[in-house]
């Protein structure tokens, strides 16, 4: 199991940034590698994503469920990715927390990694996802300067929804 953290300094106030980071368009636009992102409910996503580390460039087909949305403080999101050779799961949470001067975006995921990609070894994925961190929130705060418009879409799932299940559990479970 990965685990990443980190914080980021943001000049809006949580109450801005809250549309942003609930926005699928504003996500799909700030996320790197992301080719495509639909709200399929108001907390369920799908989307593909092309994730590169070293010279191995996965395309991942990925499920995303809400799992937490308290406007306009915390957002916590599961996602399972599958991709030839290669698959996924995390938990990402985000806090926003007021800090005199706008907000700052703590910030925190685990992941499970097998395949091809996770050959490279923990210390070159914590590597390459710094710098996509780093770059969605450079992107994230571009798009706020600019004052693009964003609407927030996302809620939590209900309780007695499961989150997202690993279709490869669920078939091998078939067997």
């Amino acid at each position: 199991m990965l685990e990443f953290t980190g914080e980021n300094e943001m000049e809006q106030s949580k109450e801005e940034l809250w549309a942003y980071f609930t926005d699928t368009d504003v996500l799909a636009s700030c996320a790197p590698g992301c080719k495509e992102m639909t709200l399929q409910s108001p907390h369920e996503i799908e989307a593909v994503m092309a994730v590169g580390v070293g010279s191995v460039k996965p395309e991942f087909d990925v499920d995303v469920v809400v799992t937490a949305a308290e406007h306009p403080e915390r957002l916590e999101m599961t996602a399972v990715g599958h991709a030839p050779r290669n698959e996924f799961e995390t938990t990402a949470e985000m806090v926003l927390e007021d800090n005199g001067d706008g907000t700052t975006v703590v910030w925190s995921a685990t992941a499970d990694v097998s395949g091809t990609i996770a050959s490279f070894g923990g210390r070159a994925l914590k590597s390459v996802t710094n710098r996509l961190v780093g770059k969605f929130f450079a992107d994230m705060q571009a798009k706020a300067d600019e004052g693009v418009e964003a609407v927030s879409e996302l809620e939590a799932a209900p309780d007695d929804e499961p989150a997202v299940e690993d279709e490869s559990a669920a078939s091998e479970s078939d067997d």
